[in-house]
């Protein structure tokens, strides 16, 4: 059986889920206590309270999480290194010529440090999130008090202090404008290991992802080491990313090994020469197997398995990107839903939504795409 990246797409679905679902609940709750009694002269005195309410709120919410993480991490990742060793085992296990599975995996101990580390890296970003939420709430009032000099009601506003924007309208309408615009990303501040700055939803979705494959493809490679195989073949699939096209159908080794080499034939005929395209790290420094990559690998079984090539397809691939933003381009619709206080916000991103899904429709006709509908969803994995 190949190693197809999709088995174990899903396993950190739930984890992904639980987390998007408890950002978009504090965005929704940001936004109604923000608008809750914007029109009140007691409005900006009452915010340091309400501020500490929705700390609260976030620090409740992450406790939750906490107490939920470890058992959906540890599932995700052992269920990965599962996926890759019984993919190795059922392309072997017909071979006369192979070396037996060990009683237990050379790489248990390496999937338990995998583990470990899923952990205390979720952990440290769960920990953040109550001051990430709160510094936003403070955020989106310092944005309404400086577009709104005077604390208006119903009228037009002077302009804005410390370079925002000026407001139109109310008070009410300053917020909206203050949640779009400070709200388009989510909650923000969790950063990895280049200071790059992600949303929650967006940083464990990386991480999890990341983790799941990681440990997907080590166990499968171990595995076929162990006994004792170290060649693998790439699979191909329409609109392959460009930097991932010029292995498909092409051979890897797991263990160094370049060129051409003599393999005996595992179907009794003569001797196979066996060129190697590259090994499977470099393969991966050069973008193969990046992490929405759809390519499967499969031992390669000298006078059974078959190579080929194919061509690079530009248009194609290019169409599943526009897909992509089409996606991204709904969720922020979505997200905005979330947040909006104003009946013109409201139908604002409703008609938008609408124009989104025509745009997708006639786009995936056009290109003879599926629809992903689960990752068009504001909440769950991508």
């Amino acid at each position: 059986m190949a190693l197809d990246p999709s088995d174990a797409a899903g396993l950190p679905n739930e984890l992904t889920a639980m987390y998007s679902e408890a950002e978009l609940m504090l965005l929704t709750a940001l936004a109604e206590a923000i608008a809750a009694g914007i029109d009140s002269p007691e409005w900006e005195a009452r915010q340091p309270a309400e501020m500490l309410k929705f700390r609260r709120q976030a620090e409740v919410l992450a406790a939750q999480l906490q107490a939920s993480m470890p058992a959906m991490v540890t599932a995700a990742v052992a269920g990965a290194a599962e996926i890759g060793r019984q993919a190795a085992d059922d392309d072997l296990d017909e071979l006369d010529e192979v070396d037996p599975k060990a009683e237990r995996p050379r790489r248990e101990a390496q999937t338990r440090q995998a583990t470990g580390e899923a952990w205390h890296t979720l952990a440290t970003a769960t920990q953040r999130l109550p001051s990430a939420a709160g510094e936003l709430y403070g955020q989106v009032v310092a944005n309404i008090q400086a577009r709104n000099v005077d604390v208006p009601h119903a009228r037009p506003t002077r302009p804005g202090l410390l370079g925002a924007p000026t407001a139109e309208g109310t008070r009410l309408d300053a917020a909206q404008q203050a949640l779009d615009e400070l709200t388009k990303r989510g909650i923000t501040g969790f950063r990895d290991s280049c200071q790059r700055n992600w949303s929650l939803t967006s940083y464990v979705e990386m991480k999890s992802r990341s983790i799941v494959n990681q440990e997907l493809i080590a166990a499968h490679a171990d595995r076929l080491l162990e006994r004792g195989q170290n060649l693998i073949v790439v699979s191909s699939h329409a609109n392959p990313a460009p930097q991932c096209q010029p292995y498909e159908g092409q051979v890897l080794s797991l263990n160094g090994e370049t060129g051409t080499v003599i393999r005996p034939n595992a179907t009794g005929g003569p001797a196979v020469k066996v060129r190697i395209k590259a090994t499977l790290a470099d393969a991966r420094r050069h973008g193969f197997q990046h992490p929405n990559c759809r390519h499967a690998v499969t031992a390669y079984i000298p006078g059974a398995s078959r190579t080929f090539t194919t061509k690079p397809n530009p248009e194609g691939y290019e169409a599943t990107q526009r897909q992509r933003f089409l996606e991204r381009q709904i969720r922020d619709c979505k997200r905005r839903a979330a947040v909006a206080v104003t009946p013109a916000a409201k139908r604002e991103q409703a008609q938008r939504l609408k124009a989104l899904n025509a745009t997708m429709r006639a786009h995936l006709a056009e290109h003879d795409l599926p629809r992903r509908s689960r990752r068009e969803q504001a909440t769950g994995a991508r």
